[in-house]
């Protein structure tokens, strides 16, 4: 007899550990000796082992030692442990970041590095040395556990001192990896040791880098040079002043037009700094002037706008700023008498009042532009006569009533180039115009010139009347958005180009797909939805009653042919009975049925004896095969096929046929029918129907609804007088 143990029940055993206690490995650091020479590593030295921290415990020097002790080396403070990614030393602040798995290297403590490093660099023997000592100062240059022991066993004056040596400036390697060092550490800002710390003279030094003072120029030294003196820009008044008297910003300009892309960015970057963090006006608008020049432009253009290349969406955000500076310093003061008396002069004052004249003067005076809008207009008359004559020869032909005055035509221009330019309010396309803007030397007047030209012509194609400047202003300044909009271009020629090609029609049709794109956004909402799955029914039913009215009202169909012979083809006329119960069907001899009183070829089908009704299409026979056409086509037949039930007579039930060649009635009837036999499923055409309707009741019943803007923040309205009283009423 075999013998069974009895069965039992394990219970599952949890072998994770608690969440305080991680587990991972600790190798030795192979260079160990190197950053500490006193360092010895035993013969009988485990190279690798596996330890479990205790986390809530634990500290970092505990860990220390434990490793220490599993690897059978001399217990002292001399080591430490470092995390390779990122790489820093483990402190008693970052322990608790550590999670299962992980792998730490046993080395020299953050004091021996720094004293190493220091020995290194203070002696300046050997250039590679002092290029590895610098790099691994610069690797931990964001970890606080070796700054704080780098200001604890050396001092920021040993940075400083490398930066001043000749020597190290003719090693790019060393300079550059100095120099991010340096700014590394002082952006972490550990104690008090910040950007204000860096004295005058090694401010000069790093000048002298930028400027073109410096013996040699290497691309990573200028690049690190450039965000060094952006941080003394912005970190204090002191070395911003500094800073502002030793680097010139026309020597920035020749860093613009750099193949690496990285020095026109900190290039545009620096100078954008300068400009905004200038505290004195005068030096403000004297470091913008120094940028209206062609060199300067020439380099944008080489560089960073050159065409057929992908543009940096952060360089250009700089050259916007560049040319909002630009902008900002544009004579806006008051036009003077002489300049204004030139415009009215352009205008032709015979048959023009005084008061319309002196109205003028206002606008032309009071005008937000200033001098800029008369500079503009002064500058079109002498610099195109030709346009004018032409734009005013055209304007005078026009009947009386659809004429444009010149002077408030140019005042409205002035106002649309001004808006995009960002200098009245609105919403202004510098992010667009800016390869425009650093093409010509006058920017303003040059656009000005485009937009009066799109103007006429605008006001031409709406055949706008005398009181519609406004409207054809806010036509005109949509078609330059659009324009600048859609297409990227480099120069004033190219954008005239377009914006004589973009007619008003044009503009017509963009506004109809946007409101057709927003209606359809409207339409699928979750409100909308809603109201049209509750209107759907009713819909439904509009639709079948339209269905069931287009039986009523009769249609003639073609009677199945008995053989493939090209008989004379037979018709009969199908209609449903008023009460929907009975479906007469009466023979006639062709497609235009004339209904004649009493006749003897009249069958009457009531609705209750139809099982089904299915859809059977045929080829046109005689149609297809007519010898007068040189290609004839195959014509399809749209068949309807009504199954009657079965009687005495015909167990299987009589099927009655019909076809027609319009798709839309065999589909009508073939849905009519199924509908009256019980069938309600919608087909086909009734959907499409359907759909139709509700789209159309759907755009009627949003023409009334008012869609709030979500930007605009709802009026809060203010506190009653008597607040106890209005709130006692409730």
């Amino acid at each position: 007899m075999a013998f069974h143990m009895p069965l039992k029940e394990l219970q599952p055993v949890d072998t994770s550990l608690p969440q305080h206690m991680v587990k991972g490995a600790v190798v030795i650091d192979k260079e160990l000796t190197k950053w500490n020479c006193r360092a010895v590593i035993p013969s009988n030295s485990l190279h690798t082992v596996f330890i479990t921290i205790n986390r809530l415990e634990q500290k970092q020097i505990d860990v220390v030692r434990m490793a220490a002790r599993e690897m059978n080396l001399p217990e002292n403070d001399s080591y430490s442990l470092m995390a390779d990614v990122p790489k820093r030393f483990i402190t008693d602040e970052n322990l608790d970041q550590l999670g299962s798995g992980f792998i730490l290297t046993l080395c020299a403590s953050p004091d021996h590095y720094v004293q190493r490093i220091t020995e290194i660099l203070t002696e300046g023997n050997n250039i590679s040395k002092m290029e590895n000592a610098v790099k691994t100062l610069d690797e931990f240059s964001l970890d606080p556990a070796l700054i704080e022991a780098f200001y604890r066993c050396s001092s920021l004056d040993l940075l400083f001192s490398l930066i001043r040596d000749d020597r190290v400036c003719m090693s790019s390697t060393l300079l550059s990896t100095c120099l991010r060092a340096l700014s590394s550490i002082l952006d972490l800002a550990v104690g008090d040791y910040t950007w204000k710390s860096v004295p005058r003279d090694v401010v000069v030094s790093i000048s002298a880098l930028v400027t073109g003072k410096a013996k040699r120029e290497e691309a990573n030294t200028l690049l690190a040079a450039l965000q060094m003196i952006e941080q003394l820009v912005t970190g204090d008044d002191t070395t911003r002043e500094w800073v502002l008297e030793e680097v010139p910003i026309e020597t920035l300009i020749r860093h613009v037009e750099k193949s690496d892309e990285r020095i026109a960015f900190s290039a545009l970057s620096l100078m954008n700094s300068m400009i905004k963090r200038c505290a004195d006006n005068t030096k403000r608008v004297e470091l913008i002037k120094a940028l209206e020049v062609v060199p300067f432009r020439n380099a944008v253009h080489s560089s960073l706008l050159r065409g057929g290349s992908a543009r940096d969406p952060k360089a250009l955000e700089q050259l916007v700023e560049v040319q909002r500076s630009l902008i900002s310093v544009y004579d806006t003061s008051p036009p003077t008498d002489q300049d204004i008396q030139k415009i009215l002069d352009l205008e032709s004052v015979e048959e023009i009042s005084e008061e319309l004249i002196d109205k003028w003067k206002s606008q032309l005076e009071q005008h937000r532009c200033g001098r800029l809008a008369t500079a503009a207009m002064i500058q079109f008359a002498e610099k195109s006569p030709q346009d004018l004559r032409m734009l005013v020869s055209e304007n005078t032909m026009r009947i009386e009533g659809g004429k444009w005055q010149l002077i408030p035509m140019w005042t409205r221009c002035c106002d649309i180039t001004a808006e995009v330019f960002g200098l009245i309010p609105g919403r202004d396309e510098l992010h667009r115009l800016i390869a425009i803007l650093f093409s010509t030397d006058a920017p303003f007047s040059s656009i000005f010139s485009c937009v009066v030209h799109l103007f006429h012509r605008t006001w031409r194609e709406m055949q706008a009347k005398g009181g519609e400047m406004e409207k054809v202003g806010s036509v005109v300044l949509e078609q330059l958005r659009h324009v600048i909009k859609m297409r990227e271009m480099q120069d004033v020629e190219e954008l005239a180009s377009h914006l004589e090609t973009f007619s008003y029609k044009a503009m017509q049709e963009v506004w109809r797909e946007a409101q057709l794109g927003k209606e359809n956004d409207q339409l699928h909402s979750q409100s909308v939805i809603q109201l049209k799955n509750k209107l759907r029914p009713k819909m439904e039913e509009l639709v079948r009653k339209n269905h069931l009215n287009f039986l009523k009202h009769g249609a003639v169909f073609r009677k199945p042919m008995k053989s493939k012979s090209l008989a004379k083809a037979a018709y009969w006329h199908w209609k449903l009975d008023v009460s929907e119960k009975m479906l007469t069907i009466t023979a006639c001899d062709g497609e235009n049925f004339v209904d004649g009183g009493l006749r003897d070829d009249i069958r009457q089908v009531w609705m209750k004896d139809v099982a089904d009704v299915t859809s059977s299409d045929e080829i046109d026979r005689k149609a297809s095969s007519s010898r007068f056409t040189s290609s004839p086509a195959i014509i399809i037949l749209r068949g309807i096929r009504i199954h009657l039930k079965p009687t005495n007579e015909l167990k299987e039930g009589e099927v009655l046929m019909a076809f027609t060649s319009d798709e839309t009635q065999a589909a009508i009837w073939k849905e009519g029918l199924s509908y009256l036999i019980g069938n309600t499923e919608s087909r086909s055409e009734t959907a499409a129907m359907v759909d139709r309707m509700l789209k159309m009741e759907l755009r009627v019943r949003l023409l009334n609804v008012k869609l709030t803007n979500t930007e605009e923040k709802p009026e809060i309205p203010s506190l009653p007088d008597d607040i106890v009283s209005f709130i006692s009423k409730f």
